[in-house]
């Protein structure tokens, strides 16, 4: 395990600042390798270059640039955060704490309590991530449904039964080796794009930037 221990001025200021660090590298320590960074654009860069399991924030205030770096990581290669503050923004720290990746440490943080805390933070971050892929899943799935009802609606505008309509994409994607909803996708760019007869039994389907005519008889 690698871990990234990120302190800002605002935690150095402290009287015991590098007792606590040494004491928390200590016990990370135990669990793999540490490094120490004092700076957010210090901590980007390494971030961006580096694979870290855990990164453990220290701040006195958590502000905005701090919080504005965690979101960032969060968004472009999520790790388990762990964030240690006495003062906050509670609006600010919601935000943070929303998306459930997070785990965070009011006030202080003793040393002989943060294995354990790091076991409860890759709990939540594993638990979080699941919760966000299948929301993602879902929320893929509803768009996909969609793509294909929107183009029923096209063929059925064209004279098709609402059976027909599905039968005529499905055929069509298996011919093309799409899912139904990629089918439908192009079904309904075409029609976007081209005026059709109400009588036409003709369509066309745009692939590798050419139109390739599909004739699609009614049984």
């Amino acid at each position: 395990m690698r871990s990234l221990i990120l302190c800002d001025t605002t935690f150095l200021k402290f009287t015991d600042a590098v007792q606590r660090m040494e004491q928390y590298q200590a016990v990370l320590n135990s669990m793999g390798e540490v490094d120490i960074i004092g700076s957010i654009s210090a901590a980007e860069k390494s971030y961006q270059q580096s694979n870290y399991d855990i990164i453990l924030v220290l701040v006195d205030t958590l502000a905005h640039p701090m919080q504005s770096f965690i979101l960032r990581a969060l968004s472009v290669k999520p790790s388990v955060f762990i964030v240690n503050a006495n003062h906050w923004d509670l609006q600010q720290l919601t935000e943070l704490l929303t998306c459930g990746r997070l785990t965070f440490v009011p006030e202080n943080l003793v040393a002989s309590r943060l294995s354990h805390i790091v076991s409860l933070a890759k709990v939540r971050f594993i638990t979080a991530n699941n919760s966000l892929n299948e929301f993602k899943k879902l929320d893929d799935e509803m768009k996909q449904l969609k793509l294909i009802a929107q183009a029923k609606v096209f063929l059925m505008k064209q004279g098709f039964s609402e059976d027909k309509a599905h039968q005529i994409i499905q055929q069509q994607a298996m011919q093309k080796g799409l899912t139904m909803a990629q089918m439908s996708a192009q079904i309904i760019a075409l029609m976007r794009s081209q005026t059709v007869q109400p009588s036409s039994r003709d369509s066309a389907v745009h692939e590798t930037g050419r139109l390739i005519s599909v004739q699609m008889h009614v049984r």
